[in-house]
């Protein structure tokens, strides 16, 4: 375990120093990445590619979304949302666990975390309420653009913000999510059901990437889907260039 937390902090410290040196790439058109669950800021591996990137980050809190905003600062174009997302507008009760990163707008299942040394960091200290949207009402309303890649990651309510998205998921070429085998939380959506979820708009799961934190127990992984074959194939030069690009942060083989 501890050799896992030292490699863990070296290979952090290796992003960091990649994502701070500038690319030389830079797209026809900029590839529009939203990123839901963005408190620690846009993930380093897309760093360096600022020059290429629109994001658009998620933050409920205002205070934390300030702080995102004054970070995004040397980027041209971004947007940070002070909003949830949900597949249902309007209020939605979000439990702040001991470990905030644990915190969830489900209610934690300890029948299943109590097997875990980790069970006490999602135990829920207060709730606060949030305002949730639907990302294709955003869209329609003209306050987000229209997603080129999507990475979420909301303990447990991902696959309800996927679903916020609308159709709208039809045109994306990639989704990075934390995904699940087991129910950690009350009534959350598994693995196979965003597989159901995000084939049915075209896209296909290419890598799981286990997330630590259960004592060797495969329960959690980051999931990354793109667009099929066939999707791709048609793809424009411009988004052709996006896709190439995705493909190369996250580590895949390109569609041929």
């Amino acid at each position: 375990m501890l050799g896992g937390k030292v490699a863990g902090r070296v290979r952090g410290a290796g992003e960091r120093l990649w994502a701070a040196l500038p690319s030389t790439v830079r797209l026809p058109e900029s590839l529009v990445l939203v990123d839901v669950g963005a408190s620690k800021g846009l993930q380093p591996k897309w760093q360096r590619y600022r020059r290429s990137l629109i994001p658009v980050l998620f933050e409920p809190n205002p205070d934390e979304a300030a702080a995102l905003r004054a970070a995004l600062s040397g980027y041209a174009h971004c947007h940070v949302l002070d909003q949830g997302l949900s597949d249902r507008a309007g209020p939605h009760r979000l439990n702040i666990a001991r470990y905030f990163g644990c915190s969830s707008m489900l209610a934690p299942n300890a029948a299943f975390l109590q097997d875990y040394a980790i069970a006490g960091l999602y135990d829920p200290v207060r709730s606060v309420e949030v305002d949730c949207c639907r990302y294709d009402t955003l869209v329609a309303e003209g306050k987000a653009p229209i997603p080129d890649v999507i990475k979420v990651d909301i303990e447990g309510f991902e696959s309800r913000a996927l679903a916020g998205f609308g159709d709208l998921l039809s045109n994306v070429l990639g989704v990075e999510t934390e995904a699940w085998f087991y129910q950690a939380f009350e009534g959350q959506a598994l693995l196979h059901d965003l597989v159901a979820l995000l084939g049915a708009h075209g896209m296909r799961l290419r890598r799981l990437e286990q997330v630590p934190g259960f004592e060797g127990d495969l329960v959690c992984v980051n999931a990354f889907f793109t667009i099929t074959r066939s999707r791709c194939s048609a793809l424009s030069a411009a988004q052709r260039a996006k896709f190439e690009l995705m493909s190369r942060v996250w580590g895949l083989s390109l569609r041929s």
